[in-house]
């Protein structure tokens, strides 16, 4: 996972329009994730084909992202996302992922996804371009409500 300096955190804490948390738990990962939604758009304009695997695309793609002030696509935001948690206390998985869509289910390690640990485990996903406004419980089969609507839970086996 890509590194990210004091100065990196402070700016890119400033381009969500966010202050740095007193502890790295659930509330904090709720406001950083619905504040990057809200703030760095889903982009696939620019998608290099090495995006996911060179340091130096990643280093290019967070001066994009904070300085520049664009979006990006899953890898990118998602990934500079959790290299930011990372920075910040949180215990962060990067989850090869795949979408399903209308035509079924897309193609291995299409999407990048985020298991974030914060008083429990947490799906994250800010690099989707639209998904629930915050993260989800990975461990209950309940409903989850979201601003986009019910997310149902799992069915009981």
């Amino acid at each position: 996972m890509h590194q990210v300096d004091e100065r990196q955190v402070e700016d890119y804490l400033a381009r969500i329009g966010a202050q740095r948390p007193p502890r790295a738990d659930a509330a904090a990962l709720r406001e950083l994730s619905h504040r990057h939604l809200l703030a760095v758009p889903f982009e696939n304009l620019s998608i290099p084909p090495s995006a996911s695997r060179s340091s130096s695309t990643r280093t290019r793609c967070s001066t994009r992202l904070v300085r520049r002030r664009r979006g990006g696509f899953c890898y990118e935001l998602n990934g500079a996302f959790a290299a930011l948690l990372a920075a910040l206390g949180f215990e962060v998985t990067l989850l090869a992922a795949r979408v399903f869509g209308d035509g079924g289910i897309g193609p291995p390690l299409a999407h990048l996804a985020l298991r974030v640990d914060a008083d429990g485990p947490w799906l994250v996903d800010v690099g989707f371009g639209r998904h629930s406004h915050f993260p989800l419980r990975l461990d209950t089969g309940a409903e989850q409500v979201d601003p986009d609507g019910g997310l149902p839970g799992r069915r009981a086996a």
